[in-house]
């Protein structure tokens, strides 16, 4: 093992930033951080015993996460770290020198590369490999090993000290998109730019490559002429798994037509997904509660298609909770229009309110949209009590949440 450092990350509480902290302590190095004041589980649970936004002790590195800017106490050490003259480098930069290794397998597109990630992890354990999700029977979700093998998550987001798409740092040789679309809007201004950050990384796949892809991506084969190496559209099998819906299927289509290119054996039957992916966290008495952490309107809708298409006579219930700073804005949920077909009911919980009182998002305009199906709870206990009374054998109860605690613990109180 080489030396031992303290490593100080800035932003410890993201997707990639949390599980690294965790793999380098376990390699031995003494780790603190800085983050916002609230951290919830999973991530809080990977970081319970790192020291977190105390005075800056003796540092040798300095990590800097994604999120870093978002947070006060982040920015003012970062400048107190630079006058310092303190070592620094980016999470992506520091994930690309020391995870990414010569057999690089990038999951790439903007949806469904966390659980392919994790699917190709599973299959190949002893690889170095990272991904932005908890696994539901709570193996690492980043790993540093002496493997000659990498699988990473690879976004095409750019944040914090990045200068372009995260996943243009990573050297690679085995590439799967899983679509091109426009969604990191705060990184591109034009979908052209994004669809060019794509082209950039399917160029970068050597001619001893491969290039795993989705042939049903509206934008694909505008870019398959920039590919030197080999190019393979997803398979169309059925698997036995036990993770919801036919997106999940395709993502496994995904992971099996890399895997039988590379002659890795397919045994997929025994992972269980990512916490917070369509996560059955309840399941008796006839009555199934689901959590997933989906806030945007597409996302929701791609959800409850997913469990329509394994439990497609069930009615579904939805427990909504507007976490997202994008929710506070009334004109942000127009699209929430295409989800009142697909469920029985809309229970919300209580509503975030914008400090732009022009824009503020009220009861009415969630009403509006959900009409008889509606159901506005914004106090725990009558939220509690509606769950525990309302629920019906043969239901589906589906819980939306991007963050904090509530919900999830008003769902245990009620369930377990």
């Amino acid at each position: 093992m080489g030396k031992i450092l303290n490593i100080h990350i800035l932003g410890i509480a993201g997707v990639m930033t949390a599980p690294l902290a965790h793999a380098l302590i376990n390699k031995g190095h003494h780790v603190t951080g800085s983050d916002q004041n609230e951290i919830y589980p999973p991530i809080s649970d990977l970081i319970t015993d790192i020291p977190i936004n105390q005075p800056l002790g003796k540092i040798d590195l300095v990590i800097v996460g994604s999120s870093y800017k978002s947070f006060r106490i982040c920015v003012d050490q970062f400048e107190k770290i630079k006058k310092l003259k303190i070592p620094y480098i980016s999470a992506t930069e520091y994930i690309a020198q020391n995870l990414i290794k010569t057999e690089s397998i990038l999951v790439a597109g903007s949806y469904g590369k966390t659980t392919i990630t994790a699917a190709l992890s599973f299959l190949m354990p002893e690889s170095n490999y990272f991904f932005g999700g908890i696994p539901v029977d709570n193996t690492p979700s980043l790993q540093l090993s002496d493997s000659p093998w990498s699988i990473v998550e690879a976004d095409e987001s750019i944040n914090g000290l990045d200068t372009k798409a995260k996943f243009l740092y990573y050297k690679t040789k085995y590439v799967i998109i899983t679509s091109t679309s426009w969604e990191h809007k705060d990184s591109y201004k034009t979908a052209t730019e994004n669809l060019n950050a794509f082209k950039q990384l399917i160029k970068n796949i050597p001619i001893d490559g491969v290039l795993v892809y989705n042939q049903n991506d509206k934008d694909i084969q505008k870019l398959l002429p920039y590919c030197r190496a080999k190019s393979l559209p997803y398979t169309n099998n059925v698997f036995n798994t036990k993770l919801i819906g036919r997106h999940n299927q395709e993502n496994l289509n995904a992971a099996y037509t890399l895997c039988h290119y590379l002659n890795i054996p397919f045994e997929i039957q025994a992972f269980s997904g990512i916490k917070r992916r369509l996560e059955i966290i309840f399941n008796k008495n006839n009555i199934l509660v689901i959590d997933d952490f989906a806030q945007s309107a597409n996302r929701v809708k791609s959800a409850l298609e997913a469990i329509k298409y394994s439990y497609p006579h069930r009615p579904l219930k939805i427990f909504f909770e507007s976490h997202a700073s994008f929710l506070q804005n009334s004109s942000s949920i127009a699209d929430f229009e295409t989800i009142y077909p697909l469920c029985q009911e809309f229970i919300l919980s209580k509503i975030i309110f914008s400090k732009d009182k022009n824009q503020r998002i009220s009861s009415a305009n969630w009403q509006s949209i959900f009409k008889e199906k509606y159901k506005y709870l914004p106090l725990k206990s009558d939220l509690e009590t509606y769950l525990k009374n309302s629920i019906q054998p043969n239901d589906i109860l589906v819980h939306f949440s991007s963050g904090g605690l509530e919900g999830q613990n008003i769902l245990k109180r009620v369930y377990n």
